[in-house]
């Protein structure tokens, strides 16, 4: 059965998809979409009109948390636990990096010194749940990678992107989230799954959008 990803360039969810796609070399192809101006197919195709979208030849899935679980069922090995219990949990926490990916775009893009706080209070919140489960863990779900660990790649790969413009250093005081940033950083499938010049894609976009983060 053929796989179409359909993408938008520096979708940050369309990363953790094709990170795991790299990861378990899975064979697919990818088709890149304007989400300023979207085909027709895409729209007919796509229920939220979002990226990402994944053509398993005729049939259409969509939600890359759920692209996820499915392309694990095509490997030779699953990136989930057997227990269905652990398995549940898996996917909890791979959920809840949704939300830090939703937050970043608040951080990101804060026209003023008060919404910027605001805003970096609710990062650190989130980012001392994730030490609290890496003080105990080499990955976010025990010491062994699974499919929860793509979920996170695009966080690290987008702050990895804009750091030459950025002041502060956001992962201060967050020493094991610092270091599992590196260790997803490092996979092959994960350093693979950017467009050739994402970096400066993603430093435009931020840089257009004149945020009060760029001042500090």
């Amino acid at each position: 059965m053929s796989l179409t990803l359909v993408s938008f360039n520096i979708c940050p969810y369309v990363l953790r998809v094709v990170a795991a796609l790299n990861h378990l070399k899975i064979p697919y192809e990818i088709k890149y979409i304007d989400l300023e101006n979207k085909p027709e197919w895409f729209v007919k195709a796509s229920p939220l009109e979002k990226v990402p979208i994944l053509f398993v030849g005729e049939t259409v899935l969509f939600e890359s948390l759920v692209i996820l679980d499915y392309i694990n069922t095509l490997a030779p090995q699953s990136l989930l636990p057997a227990d269905n219990l652990q398995k549940a949990l898996n996917r909890a926490r791979a959920e809840f990096s949704g939300e830090i990916i939703s937050t970043f775009w608040g951080v990101f893009s804060a026209k003023t010194e008060e919404q910027f706080k605001n805003n970096f209070a609710e990062l650190k919140w989130y980012f001392e749940k994730l030490e609290g489960w890496l003080s105990q863990s080499k990955f976010i779900f025990g010491n062994e990678l699974t499919l929860a660990d793509f979920a996170y790649a695009p966080i690290f790969t987008l702050l990895d992107a804009i750091k030459p413009l950025l002041k502060l250093n956001v992962f201060e005081g967050f020493p094991r989230l610092q270091e599992y940033s590196q260790q997803i950083l490092s996979l092959p499938g994960v350093q693979s799954s950017k467009v050739e010049n994402y970096d400066q894609l993603l430093q435009e976009r931020l840089k257009k959008g004149d945020p009060y983060i760029l001042t500090q």
